[in-house]
């Protein structure tokens, strides 16, 4: 068996890539069913029994076209004018081109002038011949409700007012003989050999391409020394390439979760998500900007011509029970499912609006196939349910508000740069935590930007709700995308803060203290909140309003101090990088909304023990936030379940909201003789007729953000350190 390099037919442009599809399936169906395909060093490789000049004789000799054929298009000529091409096939005399001349014959017999396009697309099927059929199905999918067109094809075989299968009749003239006595028209071989191997410098001739390849389409400043070029094309180069687009038939299937009863799926092609290459924008996210994406398949081991006919009729990407339905979602599947079909990577086509009014195959850039098993993490019903409904919300470009469609794209692009980042090896999964913590900023951002922006816009009058808040995100998260920054777990902790009852009486979640939201069962909006006082302000003023708030909340319904019972805890060392400012407060804030999301894990999460010397000033009024016993133990101090002796007060933490500029001295002020009150002597008194007089303590701190600092949970064994570390030994241990 030959390998056959064919170094003409590479994955970029569109047009090439399709050329090899062509090549491979005229000679699997038409001179060498044993032929392999594969992609090698970036071309085509053909595994055959034909030698390379067997290759070149063949389709020089005896290539037989399909029918290629649309006559409910107005420039098919079937319908007028543009009928020289058909008139030239319907005289031929050779051989190889009589079933061309029966599906034209056929199609003539069709009152064309005084049928409906739906109904001369309906008749084409039932009546041509079943070598045609796959070219239909490429063009069109017949569902029961409407007639949906395959973006590779335009709209049925036509872009516009460029015809493609009349063009593709006039090309297969220019390089087949319609006659037994002629040989090959002129200059056709060279052509072959060029298309085939570039191994030949031919001048082309005059020719519309469409948007197979925007580099030869000409135009302004498309040639030097002219002011416009001419577009121009290898016959060859047509001929193949519309030849390979029967690969692609598409299929009218029925399924779960698809936005309609029936949904046309033609392989490979998708929505159009504006991520993942330069010149992205907002605006070819439309369908006015972009007709659709595809995604086509390089694989490097050589493959039949029944597999590749296989993988493309499969060639629909599956998230759970569902079709990925735009790039991004492609893109997670390609993680998860694509190495199992032997796809080492893709190339990423956009049609999208180019030169004009044109749409045009741009080239995405290339995506290899890798298994990522954390992407199962983005692979979560919740999450897809909640961007689907924002995605809708958006999809009105002139009357959505851009912080909403800033918002979501912002999560596209987290979530694309993490299914197509290129770090592999050892510290891969550290590299995963990092894509998924910017997942997780980005989704708090939208959260955010629901949450503040004013609910007005989200109200809709037959769901309620275009966009409810996102919750139920799985506690893997937590995990997976624990990045082992002070950000997460300072967020993670905050956001498992839940809510605590007095009796009948009881306050909520820190979630209902940030956005205004009702939590139960689910999580759903509400406008009337007066427990949310989250703003535009800074995140430790915000913070430092939650503490007061939830302060205010917990001694209305009778309960002391500030409850902040949580399932995950902040470490020592990370709130001391708060206290001290030494954090990314927009990280922090972002990864804040972002866990709020994210449901609690069922057993504590305790963080790594690592020592750390947390602040004076903020360690000695922690003690008071909650009633406490710190009894003797030794030389030493630990919880236990005696009368409390660290009893809070208010008062000790307003202190730090006077906006006196000795706020933090007084706070600590008060603090040390609530505890002496307890029997507690705080480090600073030499004995306990010392105690009640001022420590005098001289702060950096800000008092704004040491009552911000309050607000992480810390837990018990924390707090014994933090209690042995200000307060003087046991009296006994003298």
């Amino acid at each position: 068996m030959f390998e056959i390099e064919l170094t003409g037919c590479t994955p970029e442009p569109l047009m090439s890539y399709l050329k090899a599809l062509g090549v491979f399936r005229l000679v699997a169906e038409q001179a060498d069913p044993q032929v392999r395909l594969s992609w090698r060093g970036g071309v085509a490789t053909l595994h055959s029994n034909l030698g390379k000049e067997s290759l070149l004789s063949y389709f020089l000799d005896e290539y037989r076209p399909t029918p290629i054929v649309a006559p409910w298009n107005g420039g098919s000529g079937f319908q007028g004018g543009g009928s020289d091409p058909l008139d030239a096939i319907s005289a031929s005399t050779v051989d190889r081109m009589k079933l061309y001349r029966t599906t034209i014959q056929t199609i003539r017999t069709i009152p064309l002038g005084t049928t409906e396009k739906e109904q001369i697309l309906a008749i084409c099927r039932n009546e041509l011949p079943d070598e045609v059929v796959n070219w239909l199905d490429t063009c069109f999918a017949l569902g029961l409700e409407r007639v949906s067109y395959f973006p590779l094809l335009g709209t049925g075989g036509n872009d516009g007012r460029l015809e493609f299968t009349n063009n593709f009749m006039q090309r297969v003239a220019d390089v087949v003989s319609f006659s037994e006595i002629e040989g090959p028209p002129k200059n056709s071989q060279a052509f072959l050999s060029a298309s085939l191997f570039a191994d030949t410098l031919v001048s082309l001739g005059k020719s519309a391409i469409g948007q197979f390849n925007p580099g030869c389409i000409g135009g302004p400043n498309g040639i030097q020394g002219k002011f416009e070029a001419d577009s121009r094309v290898n016959p060859w180069d047509y001929v193949f390439m519309i030849e390979g687009t029967l690969l692609f038939a598409g299929a009218v299937t029925r399924r779960l979760g698809v936005g309609g009863p029936m949904k046309a799926v033609f392989p490979f092609s998708v929505e159009s998500i504006a991520v993942g290459y330069g010149s992205a924008t907002a605006g070819e996210e439309t369908t006015d900007g972009s007709r659709a994406e595809l995604w086509l398949p390089l694989w490097d081991e050589p493959t039949s011509h029944g597999e590749v006919q296989r993988l493309f009729a499969e060639g629909r990407a599956q998230l759970r029970r569902r079709q990925a339905r735009n790039s991004v979602e492609f893109s997670l599947a390609v993680n998860l499912l694509g190495v199992n079909r032997g796809i080492q990577s893709f190339s990423r086509y956009g049609f999208l609006k180019r030169n004009g009014l044109a749409f045009l195959a741009a080239p995405l850039g290339r995506i290899d196939v890798t298994p990522r098993p954390n992407a199962k993490l983005l692979d979560d019903p919740q999450l897809h349910a909640w961007l689907d409904r924002l995605r809708r919300a958006c999809s009105d470009k002139d009357k959505t508000p851009a912080r909403y469609q800033s918002a979501l794209r912002g999560i596209d692009r987290a979530m694309f740069a993490f299914a197509n980042r290129s770090e592999q090896g050892n510290d891969a999964p550290h590299k995963d935590a990092r894509y998924l913590a910017e997942v997780l900023r980005a989704i708090g951002r939208a959260e955010r930007t629901l949450a503040l922006a004013g609910l007005s816009w989200l109200k809709d009058k037959v769901y309620g709700w275009k966009v409810r808040p996102l919750c139920g995100l799985s506690a893997a998260w937590l995990e997976q995308a624990n990045d082992r920054s002070p950000e997460f777990g300072l967020a993670a902790s905050l956001a498992g803060v839940f809510g605590a009852k007095n009796g009948h009486s009881q306050i909520g979640p820190l979630r209902e203290f940030i956005e205004p939201v009702e939590v139960t069962k689910f999580v759903n909006w509400q406008p009337e909140s007066t427990s949310a006082v989250w703003s535009q302000r800074s995140l430790a003023t915000n913070l430092a309003a939650v503490f007061r708030r939830r302060l205010m909340e917990a001694n209305r319904v009778g309960l002391t101090g500030v409850p902040l019972d949580t399932r995950v805890y902040a470490s020592r060392q990370d709130v001391a990088a708060f206290s001290d400012g030494d954090i990314d407060d927009d990280k922090l804030n972002d990864l804040l909304w972002g866990c709020l999301c994210i449901e609690s894990p069922t057993s504590p999460v305790a963080p790594e023990s690592i020592d750390a010397e947390l602040p004076f000033e903020f360690s000695v009024p922690r003690l008071l936030l909650r009633e406490s016993n710190y009894k003797a133990s030794g030389d030493r101090r630990i919880r236990s379940n005696d009368a409390p002796n660290a009893k809070p007060h208010p008062d000790v933490f307003h202190a730090l909201s006077t906006g006196r500029p000795d706020a933090v001295r007084h706070c600590v002020d008060l603090a040390a003789r609530r505890l002496q009150a307890g029997g507690l002597l705080v480090h600073g008194y030499r004995n306990r007729r010392q105690a009640g007089q001022s420590l005098a303590i001289q702060s950096t701190l800000s008092a704004e953000r040491l009552l911000a600092a309050m607000l992480f949970p810390l837990s018990d064994s924390d707090l014994v350190q933090i209690a042995n570390s200000v307060l003087s030994p046991p009296e006994s241990a003298a």
